[in-house]
């Protein structure tokens, strides 16, 4: 009797000590899950433009531990944010994207996914990378749609308003308004105007043509309608 009560007493403990295992060991998962989620938040200095006007001001973003950005704040302006891109001010080649945006790549058949809020695009060396959703890559060849009127260029890219022209840098958008005007940002020399036009405001590179009035990019023989509905498209 004695004996079976002693076992009984092991089997006891033999599953205490496997409860208390399992309990130490969701823990562990746990505080492991809780550290990936925690966010920091980081200061930075960022500008803007709005209708031709240069807005400079302190800001702050959130920051996971994984590296993705959940949050931007304004500390010193009320900023309404849109599609805007938004520049550092004191890391040069790298911007912030407030709202979803469309990744265009005319040679790849001009297929089009969504790049997600707060994602980054900034030069490395000589390669441009976009960071989205803690996934980093390189990007060539290709532009940013809001799906409205803003297109960002990663390129150099040659802008004809009318029978004038224009040659923009990498990091450099434009604004087209159709049958109004057309706002043009060239990052190179940080030169912001805004041209009232009826006429076609066209983009070119040695790859593609981009209609911007009528949001369409042509490339070798083909043609096609750049969709607006970002939300339809899949994921970057």
């Amino acid at each position: 009797m004695k004996k079976k009560k002693s076992q009984n007493k092991k089997e006891v403990i033999k599953k205490l000590l496997l409860i208390l295992l399992l309990l130490a060991i969701i823990l562990s998962v746990s505080v492991y899950i809780l550290k990936l989620n925690t966010e920091e938040t980081k200061d930075e200095k960022f500008y803007q433009y709005f209708g031709g006007r240069k807005i400079e001001y302190d800001g702050a973003i959130k920051i996971t531990k994984r590296g993705e950005i959940t949050q931007l704040m304004c500390k010193n302006v009320n900023i309404q944010l849109d599609s805007t891109p938004v520049y550092y001010q004191e890391q040069e080649n790298k911007v912030l994207f407030p709202e979803d945006m469309a990744k265009v790549v005319p040679l790849d058949n001009g297929r089009m996914t969504k790049v997600t809020r707060f994602s980054t695009i900034y030069k490395e060396e000589e390669s441009i990378y976009l960071q989205s959703q803690n996934k980093e890559a390189t990007i060539e060849h290709a532009f940013l749609y809001d799906g409205g009127d803003l297109y960002f260029f990663i390129e150099n890219v040659t802008l004809t308003v009318g029978n004038k022209t224009y040659d923009l840098s990498p990091f450099s958008y434009i604004i087209a308004t159709y049958n109004d005007s057309v706002e043009i940002y060239n990052y190179a020399n940080d030169e912001y105007i805004i041209i009232p036009t009826t006429d076609k405001v066209i983009v070119q590179t040695g790859d593609y043509t981009i209609d911007t009035m009528i949001d369409t990019i042509k490339y070798g023989e083909k043609e096609q309608l750049l969709l607006k509905n970002i939300n339809n498209l899949s994921t970057e």
